[in-house]
């Protein structure tokens, strides 16, 4: 039987398991499903040029391995970039929709039927042959392929409880993107941002171009993302692997070892120069100034080891148990991600100017309430030290829900209610029942953030996408369905 595939999803991991499937025989067709245009998704989908990706060029790849191919597609186009350069989204977008179209001529070309289906899957079943499986889609139509890969993004806003009685108010905007609708704001309104990472700062950024703003960010944790001028593959590891292994998350003192371990990766990867402690005390400009100055001058040695330890994390904690994970990550996603999730250099130049200008402040506390104004006047923001503040607008960047899986009556159900979270495997294959056989369904990218940690970044898709297309190509055509293995990430 030859192979009919299934990629739910058509966003950049879509495009990167199409480039790899483009190779691999044996497959009659190619179903691409997804309500919207192929090749974008909320994280590319940007079309402001001065949204720029916080990772680089050399990482921000589609393919895991060898030179980065978005610096091969970005040089053929006469753009002039490096590996380490931070570039505008939508040239990711771009990229992303090419190489996915190229894909698919690639494919039609060798026979492979494709199509691009604009609905939406909302549950995925074991078909009666007991080698397929029926695809569910909105509005009732069923498909039915023999390997079905998840390629979903996290592109549902996370709007707090709070607010949710509020979506569609004009004066609640539940996500900075697309960012023309921050741009089409009065020119002389106050916005109130809710968080203070990447989102947040893309907001405060896009809404800061007009000078008449005033922009107020605010968190939790009042924290901005750390300062970078770079984050690349290195081409030596500084932490082994027989160093990650010696590890054990239930160990007392782990995180004690895993701390020396990573200070001397840092002096290592700084070529045995000082390594300056972190400091996170100050206000949110002062430790901002202070890291866009250590960024100018290059003393910013912990940014050479932010690559391998995301690849280390997920490679080394997948086989750890949920308890174990989500006790390491409780303890340490604070900081974590403040570094992993760092902000370019050129937004914080941006950023430090707006706040010296008083046009962008970070809020140290977060409002005790929000209350919308009268007929729909703004809103009132209570803060812990007594005062009230009124905004003419509310812009939610507190980030986006990751695609919700869960298994019932033995079928798989996307974003539904009820049902108990399905196992996935290292090898990102799924269980519909915790004692069953691993299913011919991958979970990709943002979908397989219950078993790895880190998912919220191109090349984790990548890695993925050649995993995946990895399995399907090595596993003989005529195995059932209950072929169970384990394949390393």
């Amino acid at each position: 039987m030859r192979r009919r595939i299934v990629v739910v999803g058509a966003g950049a991991t879509a495009a990167s398991l199409l480039m790899q499937l483009s190779g691999v025989p044996g497959i009659d067709s190619i179903d691409l499903i997804a309500p919207g245009t192929a090749g974008l998704g909320t994280a590319f989908g940007a079309t402001d040029p001065s949204v720029l990706c916080n990772t680089s060029v050399d990482v921000t790849s589609l393919t895991a391995h060898g030179t980065s191919d978005l610096l091969r597609y970005l040089a053929a186009r006469g753009h002039p970039v490096g590996r380490d350069d931070f570039v505008p989204r939508y040239l990711v977008g771009q990229y992303a929709r090419e190489r996915l179209t190229r894909a698919l001529q690639q494919l039609r070309s060798r026979g492979v039927r494709t199509r691009h289906v604009r609905s939406r899957v909302t549950g995925v079943a074991p078909g009666n042959d007991g080698r397929s499986y029926d695809v569910s889609l909105a509005g009732g139509h069923v498909l039915n392929g023999t390997d079905i890969a998840l390629c979903l993004g996290a592109d549902a806003p996370a709007l707090p409880p709070a607010l949710q009685p509020h979506t569609g108010s004009p004066q609640l905007l539940d996500s900075p993107y697309p960012t023309n609708r921050l741009t089409r704001l009065p020119d002389d309104a106050r916005v109130l941002v809710l968080g203070s990472k990447l989102s947040a700062i893309d907001a405060g950024l896009v809404l800061c171009r007009s000078p008449r703003r005033r922009v107020t960010l605010t968190s939790p944790s009042a924290v901005l993302p750390a300062v970078r001028t770079r984050l690349r593959r290195m081409p030596t590891m500084h932490i082994s692997s027989d160093d990650w292994r010696s590890l054990h998350p239930d160990d007392p003192e782990f995180d004690g070892k895993l701390a020396r371990r990573l200070v001397r990766a840092v002096r290592r990867a700084s070529a045995g120069g000082t390594v300056p402690r972190p400091r996170t005390a100050g206000t949110a400009e002062e430790l901002l100034r202070r890291e866009t100055q250590q960024a100018r001058t290059g003393a910013v040695a912990w940014q050479d080891v932010m690559a391998e330890l995301i690849d280390a994390l997920n490679a080394h904690t997948c086989d750890w148990t949920q308890r174990q994970r989500d006790a390491f990550f409780t303890r340490h996603r604070p900081l974590i991600a403040r570094y992993i999730s760092a902000i370019p250099l050129p937004n914080a130049e941006l950023l430090l100017s707006a706040m010296e200008r008083r046009q962008l402040t970070v809020a140290p506390a977060q409002p005790r309430t929000l209350t919308p104004g009268p007929q729909g006047q703004g809103w009132h923001a209570h803060w812990p030290d007594g005062r009230d503040e009124h905004f003419d607008h509310l812009v939610c960047a507190t980030g986006y829900r990751a695609p919700r899986l869960a298994v019932a009556d033995g079928t798989l159900l996307l974003d539904a209610p009820g049902g108990t979270p399905p196992a996935i495997g290292t090898d990102l294959r799924i269980r519909l029942r915790s004692d069953g056989h691993a299913e011919r369904i991958w979970a990709l990218g943002a979908c397989a953030g219950s078993r790895y940690p880190i998912v919220n970044y191109l090349r984790a898709s990548a890695q993925h996408a050649e995993n995946v297309a990895a399995q399907i190509r090595d596993t003989p055509q005529q195995l059932p369905l209950a072929l169970d293995g384990r394949t390393s990430p």
